[in-house]
C-alpha cells in the first residue's frame, strides 16, 4: 500500500471507532478476542475466496461478484457468484470454514484413517429460526460449489489464553509443519489460509441433502467427502 493508501485506511478505521463508540487503544485487542477472531476470520475468507477466484478465473470468460446481500427468512445469504459471460450461466459459491479443532491424523479414527477435517455446513441457529424450520441441513441445490481451508481446523478448543492457540494433540503440529513444509506456527497459519479445498454438494450429497459436516482429506487437494458415504464404503 501507498502511504496515502495507508492514512486513507488509518482515518477510516478512527472513523470506524468513532461510529460505534470502540476504544481505539483496545481495537486490537477486541479484535483478538477469541470469541470474536472466529467471525472476522469466517467473513474474510468470503473475500480471499472472492479475490483468488476473480484473480485466476479469466475475465473474458468469468465475472465474478462479491456479494452482500442480507438473507431473507428461508433463505441463504449468497456469498459469491460467477456468471459466464457467453452463456449467462450464474453459479453460487458458498465459503464454509472448517470446524475448530477437528483437524486429525486419522491414525484413532474408525471411519476415516487418514489425515482430514471437518467442515462447518449447516445452517445457523438464527436461519433456522427464520425459516421456521428444524432441518439445519442444506438442500443439494443451495450452492453450486462449496470452498474452505483447514485453517479453523487447526485451532485448539476452549482454551483460556487471550488469542487462538496451534493445536499440539499427539504430535499434529510438527505433522502439518511437515505436510506444509514450515517450522512454526505463524507460516503454518498462513500455509493453512492458503490451501483452498472445493467440492461440487452433489458428490457429497445424502438423500438430497449436505451432510452438516463433511470431511476434507488432506491428502488430496479437492476432495470433500460424508461420514455417511465413508461408512457405505468401508
Amino acid at each position: 500500500m501507498t502511504d496515502n493508501e495507508l492514512i486513507k485506511l488509518g482515518q477510516e478505521i478512527v472513523n470506524y471507532c468513532k461510529k460505534f463508540n470502540i476504544p481505539l487503544d483496545y481495537l486490537l485487542e477486541i479484535l483478538e478476542d477469541q470469541k470474536v477472531t472466529p467471525m472476522i476470520m469466517g467473513k474474510a475468507m468470503e473475500y480471499n475466496a472472492y479475490l483468488i477466484l476473480d484473480f485466476i478465473l479469466p475475465k473474458n470468460v468469468w465475472s465474478v461478484q462479491k456479494l452482500n446481500l442480507n438473507a431473507q427468512p428461508g433463505t441463504f445469504d449468497e456469498d459469491i457468484s460467477i456468471t459466464h459471460r457467453r452463456s449467462g450461466v450464474i453459479l453460487k459459491v458458498e465459503s464454509k470454514s472448517a470446524i475448530r479443532n477437528s483437524f486429525s491424523d486419522g491414525k484413532k479414527t474408525r471411519i476415516l484413517k487418514e489425515a482430514h477435517f471437518k467442515v462447518k455446513c449447516h445452517r445457523s441457529r438464527s436461519n433456522i429460526k427464520l425459516a421456521q424450520s428444524s432441518n439445519d441441513r442444506y438442500a443439494v441445490g443451495t450452492f453450486d460449489i462449496i470452498v474452505t481451508t483447514p485453517l479453523n481446523s487447526i485451532f485448539q478448543s476452549k482454551t483460556i489464553g487471550e488469542n487462538l492457540e496451534v493445536i499440539e494433540k499427539n504430535n499434529i503440529r510438527e505433522e502439518l509443519y511437515h505436510y506444509y513444509s514450515v517450522d512454526n506456527a505463524e507460516d503454518l497459519i498462513v500455509a493453512c489460509a492458503k490451501d483452498w479445498r472445493f467440492c461440487i454438494p452433489e458428490t457429497i450429497a445424502i438423500d438430497g441433502f449436505i451432510p452438516r459436516t463433511p470431511y476434507s482429506i488432506t491428502s488430496s487437494i479437492f476432495v470433500f467427502c460424508a461420514k455417511e458415504f465413508l461408512t457405505q464404503i468401508n
